[in-house]
């Protein structure tokens, strides 16, 4: 009995007692981010065939008007962004477009083509093909990096070819790669075989045909500016242009051959005047050296990324370019 009213004493006890409910957690405050901060971008343009600095044109960075200054300078103050597309235009150039970085402060050097002095349908005839193909004309075609030339030893039958011949093409590639390129491109490494390196990155395979049926009529052909790829020099003489016109006396193969498709090679296409090294037809002397105008516009698109089109605009993104082929 004592026992029954201990245990009903102590249930009583137990269901009397509330425990104490937790204090509510503080709300966790984030501070606000604070404003994005100002920060400029600015430019200079100046004209790629000169260097001359270029003013009064109209400038426009992502749909934001502005002018160039006397200096040729341009100032934009940005609070956001990554990329941004910069057109140039105006009566003293042709148009421009390419695309910047803008996500933080930087200054840029912007070039244009001058118009002065400047023949805007030869440029085209050299860079995209417009002598041959006016209505389809080409994007920039061009190597970013000094290609390795392997020269062959032999034709594609195994025939020796001859050593002063070799010797004359060395020499004549080591010169057209940084002429054509006005030093953008380095002399380059000439290596000898029997072998190929044609579709091998960084390379340009000289070979020669076993016989002229693939180049009947002509002194070579080359693929225009393809990594790993080849030029073709007629080592048998061409049929219908006469034995003198391919070669020199002292070797089969003449230098303006050599410069010429060195030129398809390197990204360049026919022109319309017999003084052009790379003229579609047949030269007058078989040392031509590249022409002036042929060196001028060569070095603008030089200063350009591949896949520029027409008039003047850089790519958005990287361009890759289905190969092509020129026939001297």
């Amino acid at each position: 009995m004592r026992s029954l009213i201990l245990l009903g004493l102590l249930c009583s006890a137990c269901g009397g007692s509330n425990p104490t409910a937790p204090s509510p957690a503080p709300p966790i405050v984030t501070p606000a981010p604070p404003p994005p901060q100002p920060y400029t971008v600015a430019g200079a343009v100046t004209a790629t065939n000169g260097g001359q600095v270029l003013g009064g044109l109209n400038v426009t960075l992502n749909g934001q008007p502005t002018t160039t200054n006397g200096a040729g300078g341009f100032t934009y103050t940005l609070t956001s962004g990554s990329t941004a597309r910069l057109t140039l235009d105006g009566s003293g150039i042709v148009p421009r477009a390419l695309t910047l970085n803008v996500a933080s402060a930087r200054q840029v050097a912007v070039g244009a083509i001058g118009l002065g002095g400047f023949d805007l349908t030869f440029y085209r005839a050299l860079v995209r093909n417009g002598f041959e193909a006016p209505a389809t004309l080409q994007p920039l075609r061009r190597w970013t990096r000094t290609p390795i030339i392997y020269l062959k030893t032999v034709d594609e039958a195994g025939e020796a070819i001859h050593g002063p011949t070799l010797n004359l093409i060395e020499a004549t590639v080591k010169d057209a790669v940084p002429r054509w390129t006005s030093g953008v491109l380095g002399v380059p490494i000439v290596e000898r075989g029997t072998e190929t390196r044609v579709g091998v990155s960084g390379f340009i395979t000289i070979r020669f045909p076993a016989d002229n049926t693939a180049l009947a009529g002509v002194c070579g052909t080359a693929q225009v500016a393809q990594d790993g790829g080849w030029i073709e020099l007629n080592y048998h003489g061409a049929s219908g242009l006469g034995g003198g016109v391919c070669r020199v006396p002292g070797a089969v193969v003449a230098p303006h051959t050599v410069r010429h498709e060195i030129g398809h090679a390197l990204g360049l296409w026919h022109t319309d005047r017999v003084t052009d090294v790379m003229f579609g037809g047949t030269w007058l002397d078989p040392n031509q050296q590249p022409s002036a105008r042929e060196l001028a516009a060569a070095a603008i698109a030089y200063q350009r990324p591949v896949g520029n089109v027409d008039p003047d605009s850089d790519p958005t993104s990287t361009v890759n370019l289905a190969p092509m082929t020129a026939r001297e």
